[in-house]
């Protein structure tokens, strides 16, 4: 089983995409701060992000998200003019989609093409803590495959311009891009996380507790305790409870507890008609109740009432790239 896919799977992430940049010559966008985490993919030429200061250049490839929603500047150099909004700036064309979910900005000039896709990742869930916790204000991965984003960029040129159309499929494309990009974004940065990560990132990291966590999140209702999965690692019990602990920062047992309870929270979202016993019975629990109560635990109200509030939720509002 891969471990990192099964994280990302079951962690609720509500990802949209906010625009589609094609531009040439000089140019610059702010991005004002926002209550989302704001990510940028750079699908063809080059591009530099400035951030309290500091400026990184970015090139094919490349992907920088801003987790808590920080405002920033996305610009063709560090100097570069900006490039606004407004109807009426001639240097930009911006079409709005579906009132205004997506934008579309081509500015025509002499020099190289950048094509870029902007999107917003929504990290509220309670399941997602384990992620926000270890994230910084700004993740920048570079040196990506650069020749498989090459791949895409006709594709997302094809969406672009269907998304200006009247299919009602093309929203939909846009959406299955983009959670593409997260997953390999979430990927990526899990694959490089430093000594310092907390919680499951940190487990990543060592052999012995990626395999406990392996064996949790691979069949979460087995009735598991320590003395088990120590002997399917290989160590005693007592040395493999203290290393759980001093590198996830939680007992095994704390561990399985929010582990159920985030794959009963991803069913319980994504399988509205599936009744809350079955799910209890997936993640190990016969009695409902007792269910309900850990539930409660974890996530500060029971699964029927928290099901209710994350189906009814209201629709992210409309924002700029």
């Amino acid at each position: 089983m891969d471990l990192i896919s099964n994280i990302l799977n079951n962690i609720t992430v509500k990802n949209r995409v906010t625009g589609l940049l094609s531009l040439r010559g000089e140019w610059a966008f702010e991005s004002p701060e926002a209550d989302e985490a704001v990510f940028h993919c750079i699908f063809k030429g080059t591009a530099c992000v400035t951030f309290r200061g500091q400026t990184i250049q970015l090139k094919q490839g490349d992907m920088v998200m801003f987790t808590k929603g920080h405002g920033h500047i996305l610009g063709s150099a560090p100097n570069a003019q900006h490039v606004t909004f407004a109807e009426n700036d001639t240097r930009v064309r911006m079409h709005s989609v579906e009132a205004g979910d997506v934008s579309e900005v081509i500015k025509s000039a002499d020099g190289p093409e950048t094509s870029i896709i902007c999107a917003r990742f929504n990290f509220s869930s309670q399941t997602a803590k384990d992620l926000v916790d270890n994230l910084t204000d700004q993740v920048v991965l570079q040196d990506q495959n650069p020749s498989s984003f090459a791949a895409l960029e006709p594709a997302l040129r094809e969406v672009a311009a269907e998304a200006h159309s009247d299919d009602p499929g093309a929203l939909a494309q846009l959406d299955g891009l983009v959670n593409l990009l997260y997953l390999s974004f979430m990927r990526g940065w899990l694959k490089q996380q430093s000594p310092k990560a907390s919680g499951l990132v940190a487990g990543l990291k060592d052999p012995k507790v990626a395999k406990a966590m392996q064996l949790i999140h691979k069949d979460p209702g087995r009735d598991w305790n320590v003395t088990d999965l120590a002997r399917e690692v290989g160590m005693s019990r007592s040395n493999f409870a203290s290393r759980f602990a001093d590198v996830t920062g939680v007992t095994p047992v704390r561990y399985i507890t929010r582990w159920r309870m985030i794959v009963a929270a991803n069913k319980l979202e994504t399988e509205p008609t599936h009744p809350i016993s079955a799910v209890a019975l997936s993640v190990g629990y016969d009695s409902e109740p007792s269910f309900s109560t850990a539930f409660k635990r974890e996530f500060g109200s029971p699964p029927g009432s928290w099901r209710k509030d994350r189906l009814s939720g209201a629709a992210p509002q409309a924002t700029s790239p």
